[in-house]
């Protein structure tokens, strides 16, 4: 067995069935190994490694395992980052393995060098770099457990072309690791039954770990028996029925005055599967000196930047279980407080209070949308101000049904539908990406034509980088839009060449044949929306 060899019996042996690569002079015999197994690993070629990247982002968050990701030496790399941090930001697993130049040539600053070390360490949940032909088993199978132990994240390995092509040999594959589940400590769950009992108005923030342990249903339970009020951490919508009586929408940029209302209310917040990132707490500022706060998270070392009163380094579904069973009935009080605040998130959620200048209305379009796509239909997001129609709007009534990128980057949508789909290719999946965002990454839709994924598109065209114009006319004034205006493509000719059915809409009413003709059409197509660069966001003042 040569090194490639070895490289895809180890992925085969962990049941990763979906690669995502740009092919390189450096991984051939990786790519040659995979050729002869087709039937067992379905190898998809991107056309840039950010987004071989962020489909393997997407596939993960679906599937509940990791993808694995080729790319060859320092170009590919250096491509692939913007990708990786946002895995890593998601915590999301997958395996990234870069075709170094021989190891002779190292540290000379050969052609296409660079030290993958310094460049991932701080982006990744850890860098390996194969040592000899002998490591590369281990390695390689160390690599993959460790992307889903704990706090699952991405993980790099470089090895050197010399020893992908190198000597032939039988080596040992490890046998699989068992999987690291944290439990609970039974004398830090019974000081956070204590503290959610005798709480007038608990809230509790949901994050990335109740998706990836599948545990909303757990969450809903919890809820029930509680009576807490519940949040939905950034772009983490779908962890939490939008229509629970329970729910209080979803902690995004733009803090809304009901949510603000009843987070000063708050005298309990619990952090439950969530890493509480910059943007769910407002740069840090929403936990006040008056809150208690309970924190469950599997990895340990997350709980440094916080003083919980409660820390608990446990995966969440044992310690949804074990509070749910010790919580007691909720009083009166509490469930009215909760009742009144779904409310106003309810009545937030229904358009008619923004008034657009343009001739589509988004809040119209999304409303179309939610009548007529399945209810379980799958919604992937770019970054952009666009975006915020979907997050106010848009509800998100089962678990697994939306993604977006966490760490904020472009660039995301196109290639994350491509792993969606093929992560669930039973379901529908919709693309939502801006004209500046698709110009980034769109020319994937060739690698979704290839792979005859029935991928839908949505194009939200407003002709500007719509949040960077939002802060220069809030600075300078509603004429200043210096650098941020975009003369785009027409993007249904665009999807014509990709050979994807299109569809343009320039005024609401023709959005609903425009989405029955996506819907009907049996392969890939893209909906291009004209919108007005006046009409950025469902919000009276925007801050992104």
């Amino acid at each position: 067995m040569n090194g490639g060899e070895i490289v895809v019996d180890v992925m085969l042996s962990r049941d990763v069935d979906t690669v995502f690569f740009v092919p390189g002079g450096t991984n051939t015999t990786i790519l040659e190994a995979l050729s002869r197994n087709r039937n067992k690993v379905r190898a998809v070629p991107t056309r840039l490694e950010s987004s071989a990247a962020f489909a393997c982002e997407t596939y993960s968050k679906f599937a509940k395992k990791p993808a694995c990701m080729l790319a060859s030496r320092a170009p590919g790399a250096c491509n692939a980052t913007v990708g990786i941090h946002t895995a890593m930001q998601a915590s999301r697993p997958l395996v990234f393995f870069i075709s170094n130049i021989p190891k002779p040539q190292q540290g000379r600053e050969a052609f296409q060098e660079i030290n993958y070390h310094l460049m991932y360490q701080p982006i990744a949940k850890a860098v390996f770099d194969v040592h000899s032909y002998d490591e590369i088993a281990e390695v390689t199978a160390r690599a993959l457990d460790l992307s889903i132990s704990g706090r699952p994240g991405p993980v790099v390995v470089a090895i050197s072309k010399d020893i992908l092509d190198g000597p032939e040999g039988e080596p040992v594959i490890p046998a699989k690791a068992a999987i690291v589940r944290a439990g609970v400590d039974p004398i830090a769950v019974k000081e956070a039954i204590r503290l959610i009992d005798t709480a007038h108005h608990p809230i509790l923030v949901a994050g990335e770990m109740i998706s990836w342990e599948m545990a909303t249903q757990a969450l809903v339970d919890f809820a029930d028996a509680s009576g807490v009020g519940v949040f939905t951490a950034y772009r983490q919508q779908d962890t939490f029925p939008s229509d629970h009586g329970a729910n209080f929408g979803h902690l995004g940029i733009n803090r809304i005055p009901f949510q603000e209302a009843a987070l000063s209310d708050c005298d309990l917040l619990i952090a439950m599967g969530t890493r509480m990132d910059s943007v769910t707490v407002n740069d840090y500022t929403m936990i006040q000196p008056n809150q208690r706060l309970v924190m469950v998270y599997p990895d340990p070392s997350e709980f440094s930047q916080w003083q919980a009163d409660v820390a608990i380094a446990s995966n969440v579904m044992p310690a949804l279980e074990a509070l749910t069973k010790g919580v007691a009935a909720p009083s009166k009080k509490r469930i009215q407080w909760r009742d009144k605040v779904h409310d106003e998130e309810v009545t937030f959620a229904q358009p008619g209070e923004i008034d657009v200048a343009g001739a589509v209305d988004m809040a119209k379009v999304i409303m179309h949308f939610i009548d007529k796509v399945p209810q379980d239909c799958i919604n992937i997001s770019d970054a952009g101000s666009f975006g915020r129609w979907i997050s106010r709007y848009y509800r998100f009534n089962q678990p697994d049904i939306e993604a977006s990128p966490v760490s904020g980057a472009m660039g995301y949508g196109v290639p994350g539908g491509i792993g969606a789909q093929i992560a669930k290719p039973d379901k529908t999946v919709f693309v939502w990406v801006g004209d500046g965002g698709f110009t980034m990454t769109g020319h994937e839709c060739a690698a979704i034509v290839q792979e005859g994924l029935p991928v839908k598109v949505i194009v939200c065209d407003n002709s500007a980088w719509g949040s960077i114009l939002t802060h220069q006319q809030k600075r300078f004034g509603a004429d200043f839009h210096y650098g941020t205006l975009l003369d785009s493509p027409d993007f249904a000719k665009l999807a014509e060449g990709y050979g994807m059915a299109s569809f343009k809409v320039a005024k609401t009413e023709e959005f609903p044949d425009a989405l029955a003709g996506a819907m009907a059409h049996d392969g890939p197509a893209l909906i291009h929306l004209v919108l007005d660069s006046r009409d950025v966001s469902p919000f009276s003042s925007s801050a992104e």
